[in-house]
């Protein structure tokens, strides 16, 4: 798997730390949150040319919407202090090759689990969205993800199963990968 960069979300406490980050309700966590506040433009435009990227752009298939600018992750955590928003700093790791970040030996992470989630937008996640509902025989971690490979991998199976046997679009279809998180720990 690849380091592919940092997510920065807003801090919610609803059970769920992984990938999904729409910010569409107000229970559920929003990606990139500075991106459309005024005053943030700076965030929004370097998010747009560096992170953000789709098919479109690179004409790669896949590329993880993260950051691997530990200067830019400063300036998005300044900003947020600023206006006194409460986040989180999410590490992703991927099978997707691109961006790829060099983390530092003594970075201070906590693993959370695995999700499965669209590489960019705002990483909608299927296991945040569907487990609940549609599998509630898979059990997640306390943070509301997969604690192993071998248990999302199980659940992609079972997904690939339902797929074929129930009418199209009763799941969301794309572009999924998995994803391994951590949350990245400010030294106070």
């Amino acid at each position: 798997m690849y380091i592919n960069g940092i997510v920065m979300q807003s801090l919610k406490d609803n059970g769920y730390k992984g990938i999904d980050g729409s910010g569409f309700s107000p229970k559920t966590a929003e990606n990139w949150y500075l991106n459309n506040m005024e005053g943030c433009e700076r965030f929004e435009e370097y998010y747009d040319e560096h992170i953000g990227k789709t098919f479109y752009n690179t004409g790669v298939r896949s590329y993880v919407a993260a950051c691997n600018d530990w200067n830019y992750i400063e300036d998005y955590i300044q900003e947020s202090n600023k206006r006194k928003i409460p986040f989180r700093i999410i590490l992703c790791e991927t099978e997707i090759s691109e961006p790829v970040m060099v983390i530092p030996p003594d970075m201070k992470r906590k693993f959370l689990g695995y999700d499965y989630a669209y590489a960019t937008g705002d990483n909608y996640s299927a296991v945040y969205n569907e487990i609940p509902f549609v599998f509630s025989d898979f059990h997640l971690n306390h943070n509301g993800l997969f604690e192993t490979e071998k248990e999302i991998r199980e659940y992609i199976g079972q997904r690939e199963i339902y797929e074929k046997t129930h009418p199209q679009y009763t799941l969301e279809a794309g572009d999924f990968i998995i994803f391994k998180l951590y949350e990245v720990m400010l030294d106070a």
